[in-house]
């Protein structure tokens, strides 16, 4: 630029000219500032490309937890639904257990009862054999 001016305009002062060379110094400074602010800019819009995916990629992986916390808690519910049948059929189990129990030992006792009344019932039938064999030989002695 000074060369143009220079060849243009000979009759510049050294303060002319050195401000001259310190505008151009300064207009070689404002477009590297102004190349800098661009690469900035484009930077920046780059990062703010990148928050919107992240911001977006947070907001889908937030539901997806939302909804498997929900599923589990769902989960939840059933399992603890699940150990209260658990429970539910272990006491019926135990009161089915004492019921046998109970029904074993009455068994039992009867089988007892009835083998003592097997055995009377035996001694009966043979006192009766005998009592009717003692008629018989009575008669056939006529003392009857």
């Amino acid at each position: 630029m000074l060369a143009r001016v220079g060849c243009s305009c000979t009759n510049l002062t050294i303060e002319q000219k050195n401000e001259l060379l310190a505008m151009e110094e300064s207009l070689k400074q404002l477009a590297d500032r102004a190349a800098k602010a661009v690469k900035d800019k484009n930077r920046h819009t780059a990062n703010e490309s990148m928050k919107k995916t992240i911001t977006c990629n947070l907001e889908c992986n937030l539901n997806k937890y939302k909804e498997v916390e929900s599923e589990v808690k769902h989960m939840e519910q059933k399992l603890t639904a699940l150990q209260e049948q658990v429970e539910e059929a272990k006491r019926k189990r135990e009161s089915v257990l004492t019921e046998q129990k109970r029904i074993f030992r009455s068994f039992k006792k009867m089988k007892m009862e009835l083998e003592a009344l097997e055995k009377e019932w035996a001694e009966c039938e043979f006192k009766g054999k005998l009592l009717s064999m003692k008629r018989r030989l009575l008669r056939l002695n006529g003392k009857e």
